[in-house]
C-alpha cells in the first residue's frame, strides 16, 4: 500500500496543528500560516436522511423524526482541489437495495439531483478535477462515493480502512462493505490499490505544506476518524468536524452523542474541547455535516467562504 509518513510531531506542530496524538490534548498555536489568496470553501449536501434525533444525540427525543443534511465540502486552493467527505453512494439513486435495511431506516433523499457529480457541477468541477479526497470516516453517508474519484489521491487513516473492512461489534451497521472494497485494485492488476492513497498512522497531514488545509487525526466517532482544519484568508479558521460533532449544541452545551455510534466517547468529548480552544485562540468556526439549522443558515454552493 502506497503510504507517506509525516516527518514527525515537530513538523506537525510547526505547520499548525495539534500534536499527532490528538487525544492526549497537546494544543499548539501555529507559528506561521500562509493562507493563499484565492482559497474558497464550498458546502454541499448529498441529499438528506430522516431519523430520530436520539439516534445521534444521547437522551434526545426519537419522535418526531428530523431531516438532516448529508454534508460534504470542496476546498479550492491554488495548488489543488480538496474534497472532504463524499456523501451517500449514488448507487442508491437507482438501487435502494444497495444499502440493505439502512435505506428504510435512514430514509435518504435519493433523487438524481443529489448525485455527487451533479453537485460538483454547481461550481464547474467534475470528479476528475478533485486532486485530494479526504474522508472523515467510511460510514455510508461519508465515504459512500469514494470510488468515484479514481484519479484523485485519497487521504485516510489506516485504522479507518481496517475498521471499514472489519468493524468491531456492535459498530457494523453504518458500513457498506462494497464502499470500501472499491479501494482495492482489480484482481490480476499487480497493484494493491485502485487509486493513489496517503495512509496515515494516527497522524495529522498538512496537504499543501502551508498550514492552510490540515487533516486532523481524531479517533472518536470511528476508530480512524478525521477532521479538517481549513484556514481561509478572509473567513479565518474553519473546522470540518465530520461526525465527531453532530449538532452545534453538542459543543455549546457539551452534550454527548448516542454511544451506540461512538467508538471512543472520550475522544469525541475531547474534540469538543479542542474546538472550543481553537475558537478562543483563532476565532475558529466549525461546520457540521448533519446539523439542519446550521446548514440552513450557511452559504451553499455555488456561494462560498473565502
Amino acid at each position: 500500500m502506497k503510504s507517506w509518513k509525516l516527518v514527525g510531531t515537530a513538523l506537525a506542530i510547526l505547520m499548525g496543528g495539534l500534536a499527532t496524538d490528538a487525544v492526549a490534548g497537546s494544543y499548539v498555536t501555529p507559528r506561521h500560516v500562509e493562507s493563499p489568496d484565492g482559497m474558497k470553501l464550498y458546502r454541499f449536501s448529498s441529499g438528506a436522511l430522516t431519523i430520530g434525533k436520539g439516534v445521534l444525540q444521547n437522551f434526545a427525543e426519537m419522535e418526531p423524526p428530523i431531516q438532516i443534511p448529508v454534508g460534504f465540502y470542496v476546498i479550492q486552493h491554488p495548488k489543488g482541489n480538496v474534497l472532504f467527505d463524499t456523501g451517500n453512494n449514488d448507487k442508491i439513486i437507482t438501487d435502494p437495495s444497495y444499502w440493505g435495511p439502512n435505506f428504510t431506516g435512514a430514509q435518504p433523499v435519493n433523487t438524481p439531483d443529489v448525485a455527487i457529480d451533479v453537485q460538483l457541477e454547481k461550481i464547474g468541477l467534475t470528479p476528475d478535477d478533485i486532486d485530494y479526497v479526504v474522508v472523515s470516516h467510511m460510514h455510508l453517508d461519508h465515504g459512500g462515493n469514494v470510488g468515484k474519484f479514481p484519479n484523485s489521491t485519497l487521504i485516510i487513516q489506516q485504522d479507518e480502512i481496517d475498521y471499514a473492512m472489519w468493524p468491531d461489534d456492535p459498530f457494523t451497521g453504518p458500513f457498506i462493505p462494497q464502499d470500501a472494497w472499491v479501494l482495492r485494485a482489480p484482481v490480476g492488476s499487480g497493484q494493491p490499490n485502485a487509486m493513489t492513497m496517503v495512509t496515515l498512522q494516527d497522524e495529522d497531514f498538512d496537504i499543501f505544506g502551508d498550514g492552510s488545509v490540515i487533516v486532523k487525526s481524531w479517533q472518536g466517532h470511528t476508530r480512524g476518524h478525521q477532521m479538517m482544519l481549513v484556514r481561509l484568508p478572509k473567513t479565518g479558521s474553519v473546522i470540518l468536524v465530520g461526525d465527531n460533532v453532530y449538532f452545534q449544541e453538542n459543543v455549546e452545551k457539551n452534550l454527548p452523542p448516542n454511544l451506540v455510534l461512538a467508538y471512543n466517547p472520550a475522544g469525541i468529548m475531547e474534540s469538543y474541547d479542542w474546538i472550543r480552544y481553537m475558537r478562543a485562540s483563532e476565532g475558529a468556526q466549525f461546520f457540521t455535516a448533519h446539523d439542519p439549522d446550521e446548514f440552513k443558515a450557511a452559504k451553499k454552493a455555488p456561494d462560498f467562504y473565502e
